[in-house]
């Protein structure tokens, strides 16, 4: 899912039901009230299902990444609602997972699992165009150091860099990013899993409190562990003021396959979906440390795989 900029409109990304052979991909477009409820406004078809959108800074363009297909795509967003009207579609490689806009929107960037790459694009609003930057894309953490292939990605709020989750062995990496052209540049990577773990895992999801203060990413344990509990986990690492340099806060445990999580915008609460065990955990952060602090369990419909956070200050309590 996705929300526009003034929090207004969501996008969602669907697929048919299995054993629809008729069915198509397509984006539903809601109207978000004053007190968060949502109205189906529009839908419309895809060439392909969207593992991730994104809005632009204009409000004007929805872009795609689409995992299976390798491709990136523009459609155009009239009145609020996407529309089937495409703009600009691009090749880039297998397992595109993510596509995030920096800044006011001039430069996107688009993580891949399989490749170990990130793709590099600047963006003409105006005429909903990407063009790749004069390098196309920039390589992840080298296989050898375990905790590779970048999965999501999200940008500090007050200084140049990006992070990404590592989905191969759970990794984060710290990526700066250039004054003139917002191309990546690698400068540092750690593990996210426990030290004592075993089994196999794949981090999924990341995110940075809104003071920039601290960063988390989670951990799936796809281990086939019949006879005990799964050790999902959410790793914290606190960032240097300055530099954004990571330092581990922590590992917590959560759901079982927490695909995705999100944090409120005040950065005081941390929500995780259980895509295996149907529920979403609540967390207070600890303002002083970061560590997080479990406070609430909820019982959700089946296989939750997204969590957004918004804001309403009419909603009712």
């Amino acid at each position: 899912m996705a929300v526009s900029y003034k929090e207004d409109y969501l996008y969602a990304a669907l697929r048919p039901k299995k054993g629809d052979k008729d069915g198509k991909p397509s984006v539903a477009t809601l109207k978000i009230s004053a007190k968060g409820e949502l109205t189906l406004v529009g839908q419309w078809p895809l060439p392909a299902f969207a593992t991730y959108l994104e809005v632009d800074h204009s409000g004007k363009h929805l872009l795609s990444a689409h995992y299976r297909e390798g491709q990136v795509m523009v459609h155009k967003i009239v009145d609020g609602i996407a529309t089937s009207e495409r703009t600009d579609m691009h090749e880039t490689a297998e397992k595109a997972h993510c596509i995030r806009g920096h800044g006011r929107g001039t430069h996107f960037y688009v993580p891949h699992t399989g490749p170990n790459k990130v793709f590099q694009f600047r963006f003409d609003a105006k005429q909903g165009k990407l063009s790749p930057q004069n390098v196309p894309f920039v390589v992840g953490p080298d296989e050898e150091h375990a905790y590779h292939q970048p999965r999501h990605l999200t940008f500090h709020p007050k200084l140049q860099l990006a992070y990404t989750a590592n989905e191969r062995g759970g990794g984060i990496s710290k990526w700066s990013l250039q004054p003139f052209n917002g191309g990546l540049e690698l400068e540092q990577t750690l593990s996210t899993l426990p030290p004592n773990f075993e089994g196999n895992s794949a981090a999924a999801d990341i995110h940075i409190t809104p003071d920039g203060r601290y960063a988390y990413v989670s951990n799936r344990d796809n281990t086939d562990r019949s006879a005990r509990a799964g050790q999902d986990t959410i790793a914290a690492f606190e960032l240097e003021r300055k530099t954004g340099r990571m330092t581990l806060v922590g590992y917590y445990a959560t759901e079982h396959i927490p695909r995705s999580f999100a944090i409120d915008k005040e950065g005081k609460y941390l929500y995780a979906a259980g895509q295996r065990s149907d529920k979403l955990a609540a967390y207070r952060i600890n303002q002083a440390t970061g560590a997080l602090i479990r406070i609430a369990t909820y019982t959700t419909a089946k296989v939750p795989i997204w969590v957004m956070c918004l804001q309403f200050e009419n909603a009712e309590k």
